[in-house]
């Protein structure tokens, strides 16, 4: 899914594409996740990765005025968004830091961690989510959701053989996210690779779920995801990607979007 460029600054250039995703992909699976977790009143909230808040919200709504969320994210346009949303709700319980999340320590200990869709972007997915993990109350939940075998496609495929039209070098390179995602894209995998981690009374949960997409749109999802850092730096290079992108994908094709939802808990 991704070259060697900064992801951080990948999601910030296109923050406005990822946002345009929200109500059809990104807040539903939050609400999903936040539901997963059983907060209750009260209780203490890392969202880690949280994008533009697309789990923060509910979970703020769920510990409500006496509970904390800390959301945390590297994309400053991302941070700039979801900020604009906890605004719009009067979320007094949530504060939001720029940082990267895998060393990043805030000075609470949480009752749930929530993790949406990211584990996969970071550079040691195990030290990773253990650091995460490390940050739970004995108890403590942690909630993660990840790509299913057989999602994003057919866009997947079709970006990256647009990209390899104008970067070459990007053929037969299978970048490090899509080797995470390919870990843990399965139900069993999944559950025995967080046992790994540490984690007790695991379960997995898919989530099926097909978008009817048309060309512009998926070339919003190219411009508002990690699929980004694999496109050119020139401009003109970029449109011949997208012509060649939108062309395969056609006016309307059918995404699949299946994700899974797991939560363990720490010992």
């Amino acid at each position: 899914m991704m070259s060697a460029r900064d992801p951080g600054l990948a999601f910030t250039d296109g923050a406005l594409e990822f946002e345009a995703w929200s109500e059809n992909l990104w807040d539903p699976i939050g609400r999903d996740v936040a539901a997963a977790a059983e907060l209750l009143p009260g209780e203490r909230v890392l969202d880690a990765c949280c994008g533009t808040g697309a789990a923060t919200l509910p979970a703020a709504a769920a510990v409500g005025s006496q509970g904390t969320v800390d959301g945390v994210d590297l994309s400053t346009g991302l941070l700039r968004l979801a900020g604009a949303r906890v605004a719009e709700h009067r979320l007094l319980n949530t504060t939001l830091t720029e940082a990267d999340v895998t060393r990043w320590r805030g000075h609470r200990i949480f009752d749930s961690v929530l993790c949406s869709y990211s584990m996969f972007f970071f550079g040691d997915m195990e030290a990773g989510v253990e650091h995460l993990a490390s940050m739970l109350r004995p108890g403590g939940r942690l909630v993660a959701s990840t790509w299913a075998e057989g999602a994003l496609e057919p866009f997947a495929q079709r970006i990256l053989a647009a990209a390899i039209t104008e970067r070459p070098r990007l053929n037969d390179v299978v970048p490090l996210p899509n080797r995470n995602m390919n870990r843990i894209s399965s139900a069993p995998t999944l559950k025995a690779w967080l046992e790994d981690r540490g984690l007790v009374d695991v379960s997995v949960v898919e989530h099926p779920l097909r978008l009817t997409v048309d060309d512009e749109m998926a070339w919003t999802l190219v411009m508002g995801s990690g699929w980004r850092t694999l496109l050119p730096r020139d401009p003109e290079a970029i449109s011949r990607v997208r012509k060649l992108f939108v062309r395969s994908v056609g006016p309307q094709v059918e995404m699949n979007s299946d994700t899974l939802i797991a939560v363990g808990r720490r010992p």
